[in-house]
């Protein structure tokens, strides 16, 4: 779709109100609304000097902050309905950022967006055309989530903070003896448990109806309190990114309609399975998927396969920094809730790092690796460019990631981990960002030095905060020590 297309869409489809979405270094979303009869054909040529980008966390100084705004008219949709209360009929745009400040047209370096799409164009060097994607998006839908004294309290007092959640589901609940979930055993329940159902249907209905994001399945996930997940049906890389960055918004949004509230944290319940984002990957060349070899009797997968394994193995404590980039992430990746902290690779081992599911033997379609370290608050652009660019590294350097683990990686000893040279993921964002400060080479052909420098600054500081803030369960824990 080109500029008149998308502008014959926005009268076509009566629109009155543009939004034009970007994300932060972060993922997190921002938008900037206009009335329809505002946007012209200059405004996908030439951009929009709109953005203030000193006022956006991680972009820029107060003295260098002109940034343009530039739709990409492919990104073209209509928002349901429900979105604007007023009954406005709205579109979005995503948008690409350039900077302001320049007579050329020069790409932000610090736009995920564009990060993403400056790694896809490194697969030309390796005679690939695109890469296939498709994430498994976990979230939980609490009816409230009460912090005392309140959110900002929490982080700024020296007065203590706590929380609760509250949930039809939870099993310290009253009264819901027909709805209560225990810990760990929510998985596919039906329905009058599962009291979701139909707010996930709502959301598939959305997303394929005004995104033309196909929905592969969505059903309850393990953890009580309304754990959810929904699977997205594989594309392309910038293409895919935005579905999820449209998924996250809509689900929050649907939430809040319903006086309930989405979180995508990883680990809001102690003692129960936390939410991650699982990512399908795989690699073609035009038509031919050059992960596939029919002719390998173990996982079909072929050499560039396993080389792409490898280069995500070598690097994946520096990854963490990018795919699980919160403190509360790190109490997520503990052994005993199917979460990998092992650093290795396995068919239909779900205790290892890398997956190669093998329900379809004999389909070159299917065949990919599924990460299984990320959360849902990683960056998705990010997060692709990332392993695409370790992946990509494996190739490059023949990194051979060894033989599969079939065996139930967590009941491993010390030794046996050691002879099947299985490494451990960080423990905390800490470790992670410290292991992307001693191997980031990887990524600087696409990530700059400048990005990754912000990036890590501004997260070493979130580390700093957290590891200074008393918690509940340490004064219970040590008060009268």
């Amino acid at each position: 779709m080109n500029a008149d297309d998308a502008l014959k869409k926005i009268q076509d489809e009566n629109i009155t109100f543009v939004n034009l979405w970007f994300v932060d270094i972060f993922g997190e979303l921002h938008r900037l609304g206009m009335p329809s009869y505002a946007i012209d054909k200059s405004s996908f040529e030439n951009g929009l000097e709109k953005l203030d980008a000193s006022s956006i966390v991680g972009f820029k100084s107060v003295n260098n902050s002109d940034m343009i705004l530039k739709p990409d008219p492919n990104s073209f949709r209509v928002l349901p309905s429900d979105y604007d209360q007023g009954n406005r009929k709205n579109a979005i745009f995503f948008c690409d950022l350039y900077e302001g400040n320049t007579t050329q047209e020069v790409r932000y370096n610090r736009d995920s967006r564009g990060i993403a799409h400056k790694a896809a164009e490194k697969l030309k060097e390796f005679g690939l055309t695109h890469t296939n994607w498709g994430p498994e998006i976990e979230f939980f839908v609490f009816d409230t989530i009460n912090v005392y004294p309140s959110p900002y309290g929490a982080t700024q007092s020296s007065g203590g903070s706590g929380y609760s959640i509250e949930s039809k589901e939870s099993p310290w609940a009253k009264g819901n003896v027909s709805t209560a979930i225990n810990l760990k055993e929510g998985y596919y329940p039906s329905q009058p448990k599962d009291t979701l159902e139909t707010f996930r249907k709502d959301i598939c209905d959305d997303l394929y109806n005004h995104f033309g994001i196909k929905i592969e399945a969505e059903h309850h996930e393990v953890a009580t309190s309304g754990q959810c997940e929904i699977n997205l049906v594989y594309d392309e890389m910038v293409a895919m990114a935005d579905s999820v960055v449209a998924v996250k918004n809509i689900v929050k949004v649907k939430a809040k309609r319903k006086n309930k509230v989405a979180t995508f944290m990883p680990k809001p319940i102690f003692g129960d399975n936390a939410s991650a984002m699982h990512t399908h990957q795989s690699l073609w060349n035009d038509k031919v998927n050059v992960m596939f070899d029919p002719e390998d009797d173990v996982a079909q997968m072929s050499q560039i396969g396993r080389y792409y394994i490898g280069g995500i193995l070598e690097h994946a404590s520096a990854l963490c920094a990018i795919t699980n980039p919160t403190t509360n992430s790190y109490k997520r990746l503990v052994p005993g809730f199917e979460a990998p902290v092992n650093v290795c690779w396995g068919m239909g081992n779900r205790s290892a790092a890398i997956r190669v599911p093998m329900y379809y033997r004999n389909q070159e379609k299917s065949k990919r690796i599924e990460y299984r370290v990320p959360d849902p608050t990683a960056n998705i652009y990010l997060l692709e460019a990332a392993l695409l660019l370790a992946g990509l590294d494996g190739i490059k350097k023949k990194i051979d990631p060894g033989d599969p683990v079939e065996e139930n990686v967590y009941k491993l000893s010390p030794e046996k981990k050691r002879e099947y040279k299985i490494g451990s993921l960080p423990v905390s964002l800490k470790g992670a960002l410290d292991s992307l400060q001693s191997d980031s080479a990887f990524l600087e052909e696409v990530f700059t030095k400048d990005f990754l420098d912000k990036y890590s600054q501004l997260k070493y500081k979130e580390y700093t905060a957290f590891a200074q803030t008393p918690t509940a369960w340490e004064v219970s824990m040590y008060a009268d020590a």
